[in-house]
């Protein structure tokens, strides 16, 4: 928690944030429906971006992320490859995706269009006429995606199941480094303007939707609270959980939300639902939770909405208040990890167990800090969200089971007879942590926790990027006192919300807070 005992060390604190800072703004209104027959998207968009640089624009970048799954030339094919990963490199083309049908105008005018000499899945818009410091422009595009296979990545389906993530046509971020172009890949995360988006979605009635954003469809609201009471008094589940046939009627449902960088979807017509409230302790402040799961898991599922509020409460308390009105946890079919973060929702993979599925939903739920509040750029410094995230995912993890119950309860796995003759099968998390990370430098496979995340072999990624950046914050934490790193790091939240920092910009921060503490320690 916040302790008021060290405020005083920011009574004349001065921000860090260059004058020159800027960012733009990039508004969204999305119209898109679902044919689960041909299992694609259409629809079209309506993107006000506003040029809050000093500079004048006469391109904007854009990012066409379904066309990473376009063929085995992609960006995210050769990593996957390069990787082990060889699905898509090898797949047929009907399990393949991509993204067509545009054709963009900017206020109103059609504009030349090039592709990326090397990325499929990166454009350029070229302007009429220039884009002056302080002035906006509409931007305006039909489009249509054909979903990939979701044995791949991210996007995709399986079978009924979608999960409808990096879909649209999306402005790349413009900043003191000027385009930040960067092609989808699998490992090495993204970085994306803030701005508010409405969204409508027309899929068959019977799929059940769980969203970024505030669902603002009264009928569909009304439904979700049908389908939740029905859940929450379930104590057997069907073991099938094949998909019925889809509604040959159509709904019409729509999210609203201000202060995000991204948009995604996730529809299936098997989900069970749960819905809870969660009291911020604080603030008093009210978070509605949801939890959507099939009948892969349901049981483990049943308890989710705990561990949802659990994250919710200890991350609010140490860094400070999530800010939205509703966070969301759903079963899903990802193929990139046990878990991926989008703003106000999550896809969890399986799971296995009841501490697995909550060491990763409290995972992904910190990620509304660093990730969703805090929009570092994950592709160049992924250790800012996922190592700080890893942090105190560890540290929620201590608090709640102490050493003894902590034993054996790390993402290693059991490692069998080498584990039980080594004794890594007993470890505790941090020294699971400790373990992985010291492997690395043992074999000679170091990486520095700086290197960028889309550089990190597969291995260092989790072992360096996540595990050793943890351990490097919770030297930070017992260095400074926990009073003392809570008081930095929520002035740090508070002073960068909804903005883009970066590395450079958290040291300076945590520098000046120790040194001006020290300061007032010997003045006392």
């Amino acid at each position: 928690m916040l302790h008021d005992d060290f405020n005083w060390c920011f009574s004349d604190y001065r921000c860090f944030r260059p004058k020159s800072y800027f960012q733009q703004e990039v508004n969204y209104q999305i119209n898109v429906s679902l044919n689960d027959q041909k299992h694609e998207l259409n629809g079209s968009i309506s993107i006000d971006y506003k040029n809050n640089s000093n500079d004048t624009l006469r391109e904007l970048k854009m990012h066409l992320w379904p066309n990473a799954y376009k063929d085995r030339n992609t960006a995210l094919a050769r990593q996957l490859t390069e990787n082990g990963r060889t699905g898509l490199y090898f797949s047929e083309a009907k399990n393949r995706g991509y993204i067509d049908s545009t054709d963009f105008k900017i206020n109103g005018q059609k504009v030349n269009i090039t592709y990326h000499v090397e990325f499929a899945d990166i454009i350029t818009l070229k302007l009429n006429e220039p884009l002056f410091p302080s002035a906006a422009v509409t931007i305006n595009s039909p489009f249509r995606v054909k979903i990939p296979s979701g044995r791949f990545s991210r996007l995709g389906h399986i079978g009924d199941s979608y999960q409808i993530v990096q879909w649209y046509p999306k402005p790349a971020v413009y900043d003191k480094n000027g385009w930040n172009e960067m092609p989808y890949l699998d490992q090495g995360e993204f970085y994306s303007e803030y701005g508010t988006f409405e969204v409508t979605i027309t899929l068959p009635e019977n799929y059940v939707v769980a969203a970024t954003g505030n669902l603002i469809t009264p009928a569909e609201t009304s439904w979700l609270a049908q389908l939740a009471a029905q859940t929450k008094t379930k104590t057997t589940f069907e073991g099938d959980n094949s998909f019925p046939e889809s509604s040959a009627k159509l709904k019409t449902i729509t999210y609203k939300q201000t202060n995000v960088h991204d948009f995604a979807w996730f529809a299936d017509k098997r989900f069970h639902v749960l819905k809870g409230e969660t009291t911020l302790s604080g603030s008093g402040k009210k978070i509605s939770t949801w939890a959507f799961f099939t009948n892969s898991e349901p049981h483990l599922w049943m308890k989710s909405l705990d561990y949802i509020r659990d994250g919710l409460q200890y991350y609010s308390a140490r860094i400070g208040d999530y800010p939205h009105a509703s966070y969301t946890a759903i079963d899903g079919t990802s193929s990139a990890g046990e878990g991926m973060e989008y703003p106000m929702i999550t896809i969890i993979g399986e799971s296995g167990d009841d501490f697995t599925l909550e060491d990763v939903i409290v995972h992904e739920v910190g990620h509304s800090w660093f990730f969703d509040v805090i929009g570092f750029n994950e592709r160049n410094e992924g250790w800012l969200d996922e190592g700080i995230n890893s942090y105190y995912e560890l540290a929620y993890i201590r608090n709640k089971y102490p050493a003894e119950a902590e034993k054996g309860k790390h993402d290693l796995g059991d490692m069998g007879f080498i584990g039980k003759l080594t004794g890594i099968n007993d470890l505790t998390m941090k020294e699971a942590f400790s373990w992985m990370s010291l492997r690395q430098t043992m074999i000679n496979d170091d990486q520095a926790i700086n290197t960028r995340s889309d550089y990190f072999t597969r291995r260092n990624s989790g072992a360096i990027m996540y595990r050793r950046t943890a351990l490097a914050f919770e030297f930070l934490n017992d260095y400074l006192g926990e009073s003392l790193f809570d008081s930095c790091m929520h002035k740090f939240y508070v002073d960068w919300q909804f903005q883009h920092p970066d590395g450079s910009d958290l040291r300076k921060h945590l520098n000046w807070s120790r040194e001006k503490t020290l300061i007032g320690f010997l003045m006392m």
